[in-house]
């Protein structure tokens, strides 16, 4: 060739074939390298379809653990576990889970009430062991058709009729020369004296009556006395009967022919004496009350009805007192007034009765019991105390199995003898929480408030000295979907609680991922 190159012939092997020159890899190396390339090829296709598969395909697994959990925190129903422990949060031992709970998430109580008895709002059903039930005395009740509802107690006073009231006066000034009834609570009669007054206004009618009764005296004996005399006479008898004389004074100032320097002032009629202010030199004047005396032959006895008892309220019905602390038998009274005021500090009316007081043992103020014969209404009753009221509902815990109370609104009626009649929200027979309800419901608003609470700002990821560890990067959602619970639930309960987040979260058992 003209290049001037020479060219080499390839080497021949043991086998007899030629190999090239230079590095070239043998074939046992290329075969290797193959190998380990599909090898990975494989591998890396595994992995794909696990993360596939774990990302897009059933949650089976995840539900399969959950299931698995036989233990549970009362006070902190999101905590579950397959073996028994302690709560992480409060330290509580945890208690097995009900047969009928292990099957579901602790928040999806909240959708368990039945679609055809409303329940109300902010609490849940909840399952209670029979263990816990004796620890805590809870008790039920039957629901029951009767008819009840014939008596209604309440409380009642007694007091001082107004129209007993009397009052004692002067009809013209003047000055109290004596005494007759010095203290209160003392029984008068009508016409009695209390006091005697001197008063010049009335010593001058008097003087002026005697006059006139000798000038028509020696008129009807001569017959020279002017026509009207005897008019004139009538006239001045009247004059004292004006300033309060009775008929008894007049007389004696007739017979005796000289005034009275002290009238009498009597009572104006039968009672007690409760107040007087007859002071002995002191002056009386028209305005001034001397005496104030009360009839109690009859007494007034107002009792406090609740409004939602004023409905079998009537004037006429008849009733019942009985006073604390004694053993007499029972005063029958009818009711003569309904006051048209509600009492808004304690939501009761005044119902009036009057009960007759002939032997005087009933004394105004004194505090008793007042029983009304009301008629009978038949329907279905619970006890009182089983009825839970928030102002915004009424409702019961009905227990729908052995550990398992549902929350029912209720539309109650009237309320005798320590039971409530119930119009609508139950049925005869159900059972009905009469004892532990507190329990029951403070239970029932802490599960509801746990479903209902909101998950944590997104922003709150990357954890801080308060929040402590991150719930979405400290925890492996699919293999410690448990423990990655536990650390939501802790943002839940304790968010806006300084460090109780992160303590919370570090007390979850490692690992975590």
């Amino acid at each position: 060739m003209s290049t001037g190159e020479t060219t080499q012939p390839p080497e021949t092997n043991h086998e007899g074939h030629q190999e090239p020159h230079g590095p070239t890899p043998s074939r046992r190396a290329l075969r290797t390298m193959a190998v380990v390339r599909w090898a990975l090829l494989g591998l890396v296709t595994l992995l794909a379809t696990y993360a596939v598969w774990t990302l897009w395909g059933p949650k089976q697994d995840g539900h399969a653990a959950h299931e698995e959990a036989r233990y549970y925190c009362p006070m902190h129903p999101q905590i579950r576990s397959p073996e028994p422990g302690e709560c992480p949060i409060c330290h509580m031992n945890l208690e097995p889970i009900p047969q009928e709970r292990r099957n579901s998430p602790a928040t999806s109580s909240a959708q368990a009430a039945s679609p055809s008895a409303p329940s109300p709002s902010n609490v849940t059903p909840v399952t209670v062991s029979e263990e816990k039930q004796r620890a805590v005395g809870l008790a039920t009740s039957v629901v029951e058709s009767a008819t009840v509802g014939d008596r209604l107690r309440v409380p009642g006073v007694i007091s001082a009729p107004e129209t007993g009231l009397a009052q004692a006066r002067v009809r013209a000034p003047g000055f109290v020369e004596q005494v007759a009834v010095r203290q209160t609570g003392v029984r008068v009669t009508r016409g009695q004296p209390l006091a005697f007054i001197y008063s010049p206004e009335i010593y001058r009618a008097q003087e002026e009556f005697l006059a006139a009764t000798r000038w028509s005296g020696a008129a009807s004996g001569d017959g020279t006395a002017p026509t009207g005399a005897a008019d004139i006479a009538a006239a001045a008898r009247r004059a004292l009967e004006l300033l309060g004389l009775s008929t008894t004074d007049i007389e004696e100032i007739t017979r005796t022919g000289r005034p009275i320097r002290a009238v009498a002032v009597r009572a104006p009629a039968s009672g007690y004496v409760t107040r007087f202010n007859a002071v002995l030199g002191s002056r009386a004047e028209p305005e001034m009350v001397l005496y104030e005396i009360a009839d109690l032959s009859s007494v007034w006895v107002v009792a406090s009805v609740h409004e939602r008892d004023l409905n079998a309220m009537r004037v006429g019905m008849t009733a019942r007192f009985t006073t604390t602390n004694t053993s007499a038998e029972p005063l029958s009274g009818r009711v003569d007034l309904i006051e048209p005021l509600l009492e808004e500090s304690t939501r009761t009316t005044r119902v009036r009765l009057v009960v007759p007081n002939r032997d005087g043992r009933l004394r105004p103020g004194q505090f008793g019991e007042v029983e009304f014969e009301l008629p009978a209404s038949a329907g279905l009753f619970v006890p009182r105390d089983a009825v839970i009221r928030t102002g915004e509902h009424e409702y019961v815990y009905v227990a729908t199995s052995a550990e398992r109370f549902e929350p029912r609104v209720v539309q109650t009626g009237h309320s005798r003898e320590g039971r409530v009649q119930v119009l609508s929200g139950v049925a005869g027979g159900d059972r009905v929480v009469t004892r532990g309800s507190f329990m029951l419901d403070s239970e029932s608003r802490l599960q509801a408030s746990l479903a209902a609470a909101p998950a944590p700002a997104s922003g709150s990821q990357g954890g801080s000295a308060d929040q402590g560890p991150s719930c979405e990067t400290e925890f492996d959602q699919q293999r410690q979907a448990d423990k990655y619970r536990q650390c939501r639930a802790c943002e839940r309960q304790h968010a806006g609680m300084g460090s109780m987040v992160a303590d919370c979260k570090n007390a979850i058992p490692r690992p975590w991922r």
